[in-house]
């Protein structure tokens, strides 16, 4: 935001980008990128609307967004909220579909991260460093992976001319970038901990930061705070048997601290936090569940063993906290308690745009009125169904007696074994649920939204669970293998994709440029780029390593990877149903795109 204010034209730039978000949200920022850099200032957003509205498929050439579900749904609801929207959601949907690598950057950035690049990357060129930053909008984060690659390829490819290796040779590892260095802790001997460079923007540094520095700082904090922790049990329980003061656990029966120790509610029975973690632990993962959790109270039952019929629990608190104070660092805050709660409430129907939730009840069975039954036998079933139920009445009619005996039985059996009741509720339970219907009404008065229980999706008549996920999953995969593919002219921030040809691509501003490593061609160089050798067997050169003139070895590798990453990020953000993996196979095939010169 600092540089933004210096700069008022990226400001603009960036204004006018979130503007066409907000009109266009199918289509990608890419787009619009490269139609505001190629206008004038005045009038830029009104122009590029008009071309996008009148010629779209001349400058989208099939280059469309997956937004996020939520970002739909919330998108499609903004009109219902009114202006309720704008406080309840601090951030608007435009803000959340647009990133922050889809912004434009400031010159500062630009030139700080291709600094780094240079320094890093030494063995590539900077023209290819330049065309790997144009394709990737200079994001510093979306483009190292990338020169990686190159980098390694090329490392891969010249090493074998000097000496033989084995064909399986590992590839060299993404390590840290030299801008981060290790320095040792003052206040600890012998721990090092991560230190930032300065790059000369504070954007990149902010992202270089996050990147490299934050997690290693946080693990490390995480680490002290445990070791304090621990530290400060054995001091307090020293302390707290040197006075005796020391509590009995009526589980295990050892001695603990205070601090240490929960009791429950009916008799005090004492237990400590050992001792809750691992009944948790055992009705989570293991059995004694029905035995251990309180259902009605969202708690954990008492389990002291010197009282079996002991009717307490312990406090949701006192639980909470023994879940979570074993000062390992090992789980994040509120981990397994979060587990155990979600557990607790699987039977709950939750609303998925808002707080409110609801016990999932099921009716009390009880049977019709006769009439009633005679009724909708007539009217709602077929004549086949009504024939059959006459002839069940002639037959009960004859065997009476039977009948009669065979339901003086059944209530018997149902009398004297408490469990059959339990069975007949939960078959009567599962056929309830299968026959009902999958809408849930939120009776929250500022949402009252229908959505699916099953897919958890605006529910809207004709509905198909997971269409939308099936439908955003696919166009997800489709712009990862155009991506995959796609180069950007460094100079003037085109994006094509070469259809066919040679791997020599000129762009309309005449900047030329190699398919493969991305490296500018001279006109002195021209063709001498590309290996000039006679190869009758075909495949790769044995006697240089220069790039091919000719094929795309490395395509369809390059699109089965983004096709992977893509597939796996939108099940993480997602959480994609193993349902659309068993209904689709994707054709990773790359959509039809611009137009390539040679």
């Amino acid at each position: 935001m600092i540089q933004q204010e210096r700069e008022p034209d990226l400001r603009d730039l960036n204004a006018a980008l979130a503007a066409l978000i907000d009109v266009f949200p199918a289509i990608q920022p890419d787009v619009f990128r490269e139609m505001l850099t190629n206008v004038s200032a005045e009038s830029r957003l009104e122009v590029v609307t008009e071309h996008l509205l009148q010629r779209e498929a001349k400058w989208v050439r099939g280059r469309f967004r997956t937004p996020s579900l939520g970002a739909i749904s919330r998108s499609s609801d903004r009109s219902s909220k009114g202006n309720t929207a704008s406080t309840t959601e601090p951030n608007s949907v435009v803000e959340k579909m647009l990133s922050s690598d889809d912004h434009f950057r400031s010159e500062a950035y630009r030139k700080a991260v291709k600094q780094v690049f240079y320094q890093e990357f030494r063995s590539l060129s900077h023209s290819t460093i330049k065309g790997v930053l144009a394709e990737q909008n200079f994001s510093y984060k979306l483009a190292r992976p990338i020169l990686h690659q190159l980098a390694t390829r090329g490392w891969r490819f010249s090493i074998p001319y000097f000496w033989s290796r084995p064909a399986t040779a590992p590839t060299p590892t993404l390590g840290q970038p030299p801008c981060v260095v290790w320095l040792e802790d003052t206040r600890v001997e012998g721990k090092q901990i991560p230190h930032l460079k300065r790059t000369g923007s504070v954007e990149l540094d902010l992202e270089l930061y996050e990147m490299f520095v934050a997690a290693p700082i946080a693990k490390y904090r995480q680490e002290v705070i445990a070791a304090n922790f621990m530290a400060a049990s054995q001091i307090n329980e020293a302390e707290a048997t040197e006075v005796g003061a020391l509590f009995d656990c009526e589980c295990c029966y050892g001695s603990y601290a205070f601090e240490e120790i929960a009791s429950c509610t009916e008799e005090s029975h004492l237990l400590c936090h050992e001792c809750v973690r691992r009944t948790v632990n055992e009705a989570l993962y293991g059995q004694g569940w029905s035995r251990t959790a309180d259902l009605h109270r969202a708690t954990v039952r008492c389990f002291a063993s010197t009282s079996q019929d002991c009717g307490g629990y312990l406090s949701p608190d006192a639980v909470r906290r023994a879940l979570n104070d074993d000062g390992s660092g090992t789980h994040e805050q509120d981990e397994l308690w979060t587990i155990f709660q979600n557990r607790l409430y699987a039977d709950v129907l939750r609303c998925p745009c808002c707080d409110y939730a609801e016990v999932d009840e099921t009716p009390v069975f009880k049977l019709r009125h006769p009439l009633e039954i005679w009724h909708y036998i007539g009217t709602r079933t077929t004549t086949a169904f009504q024939l059959t139920f006459l002839c069940g009445l002639v037959a009960t009619s004859v065997f009476a007696n039977v009948l009669f005996g065979l339901l003086a039985g059944i209530y018997l059996l149902f009398s004297l074994l408490p469990g059959s009741s339990r069975v007949l509720h939960g078959v009567l339970t599962r056929i309830y649920r299968r026959r009902r219907s999958n809408r849930f009404r939120c009776k929250n008065p500022t949402c009252l939204k229908i959505t699916c229980m099953r897919c958890n999706a605006i529910f809207r008549d004709p509905h198909t669970c997971f269409e939308s996920e099936k439908t955003s999953l696919r166009t997800a995969i489709e712009t990862s293998a155009t991506a995959a593919i796609k180069r950007t002219c460094p100079r003037c921030l085109l994006s094509f994709i070469k259809e066919s040809g040679c791997n020599k691509l000129v762009c309309n501003c005449g900047y030329t440029m190699c398919y493969i490593c991305r490296q500018e061609i001279t006109a002195q160089e021209g063709y001498g780029h590309f290996c000039q050798h006679f190869r009758p067997a075909g495949g790769r050169c044995t006697e240089c390593f220069r790039c091919d003139l000719y094929g795309d070895e490395d395509e369809e590798k390059s699109i089965r990877a983004a096709v992977e990453e893509a597939e796996k990020a939108w099940r993480a953000k997602d959480s994609g149903d193993a349902l659309v993996e068993a209904c689709f196979t994707w054709d990773i095939t790359p959509a039809a795109s611009s137009d390539s010169v040679e």
